[in-house]
């Protein structure tokens, strides 16, 4: 929308909209500001609304259109997301402890180089918090590609790089970079759901969001310079940019799926009030369609898709019920209204499949205000 002079409220909740996604992933603030304030559904929705406008005019002030960020901030099963695995041990011998400034050059020098269009990349860093030492070592066992061997002390010695939406050309150069570094233990490509996928989404905190030669990180004042952890990212060809915290968390942290406990219906239900007050509590929706798109649904795509989740055969009333399940269960991704007026968004489902893998499937939804029933769409 244009916003170049003052808004009203009218015309910012009646203009159309598309919110990649919202997430509350190290980010108690939304959950925390309902609570303290005994916020209403609809001021959390002006609220996230208007901030949802800070971050696009913040956006715009460095020449980026948010809508170019959407790859990196839904998952996408055609592209790569990979956890660089190192040992912090190794790492500060030579850094008196700084480890994790000792291997960003590692790391930075192989992020992707632009060829045609603005790369856009997601980053999380941190230690592994979770978990014991023989079950760490027995999730990395299976799970890592080893550059050397690895025998894991503690958790935390583990830290970690995470980096999305990577082509396998890309992922491979990201890789071999790293490993040019002596603390370097391996690799994980965590594109799929995996228990060290799940791990990694309970420690690693959001880092940044690359965009072309520039490097977003939250802040908490304005004015405040980005990089406060001294990683040597102009050195390689990148300027840090600030966004405040409480714009950067929320719409351009990135959450790691992985099916946690609990966390999806705390982010589903952020995601549902800045999409509608009226959708604030749908969590586990109770999903319709009509006899016609049932049937158009048995056809072409929509087919292939539902026989390889194992739904072709349903009736439509188990159908229904099968898929209430498993948006209940799934995360929640491009929120928006229309020019039409409809209130449109997907959910990321992930079903296991014949061989024993878990495959992600997206599930269209249309929300309506004014019965507050969810009908489905499309399923890919």
């Amino acid at each position: 929308m244009a916003t170049d002079g003052p808004v009203t409220w009218d015309e910012l909740l009646a203009e159309p909209f598309n919110i990649h996604s919202v997430t509350t992933h190290n980010n108690v603030v939304l959950d925390a500001m309902r609570d303290m304030f005994d916020l209403t559904d609809g001021a959390l929705n002006r609220i996230m609304r208007a901030d949802h406008l800070k971050l696009t005019q913040t956006l715009d002030e460095f020449g980026i259109a948010y809508s170019s960020l959407a790859k990196a901030l839904v998952p996408d099963h055609r592209r790569k997301e990979i956890a660089l695995l190192f040992d912090s041990a190794v790492a500060s011998l030579s850094s008196n402890g700084f480890y994790g400034i000792d291997v960003a050059e590692a790391w930075i020098a192989g992020l992707p180089r632009p060829r045609k269009g603005v790369p856009v990349n997601s980053i999380l860093r941190g230690d592994i918090l979770y978990g014991t030492r023989d079950e760490v070592q027995a999730v990395m066992d299976r799970d890592v590609v080893y550059h050397q061997p690895f025998t894991v002390i503690h958790p935390s010695q583990v830290y970690c790089v995470y980096v999305t939406n990577l082509s396998k050309e890309q992922a491979s150069t990201l890789i071999s970079s790293a490993a040019e570094h002596p603390a370097y233990v391996g690799h994980a490509d965590c594109t799929d759901r995996s228990v060290l996928k799940e791990i990694l989404g309970r420690s690693l905190a959001n880092s940044g969001l690359r965009v072309g030669d520039m490097m977003l990180e939250g802040v908490a004042e304005p004015g405040e310079t980005p990089n406060g952890a001294g990683l040597p990212f102009e050195a390689l060809g990148f300027t840090p940019r600030p966004v405040l915290h409480e714009l950067f968390l929320p719409f351009l942290g990135y959450r790691i799926n992985s099916q946690l406990t609990g966390r999806n219906r705390e982010d589903n239900r952020s995601a549902l009030t800045a999409l509608s007050p009226d959708a604030a509590h749908l969590e586990a929706p109770d999903i319709w369609m009509t006899p016609a798109r049932y049937g158009y649904l048995q056809d072409g795509k929509h087919r292939d898709s539902l026989e390889q989740a194992g739904l072709l055969t349903l009736s439509q009333p188990a159908l229904e019920a099968a898929v209430s399940r498993l948006v209940a269960q799934g995360y929640l991704y491009n929120l928006r209204l229309n020019e039409y007026g409809n209130l449109l968004y997907t959910a990321l489902v992930d079903v296991k499949v014949e061989d024993g893998r878990y495959r992600t499937f997206t599930i269209g939804l249309k929300f309506n205000s004014q019965d507050k029933r969810v009908e489905l769409t499309t399923f890919f």
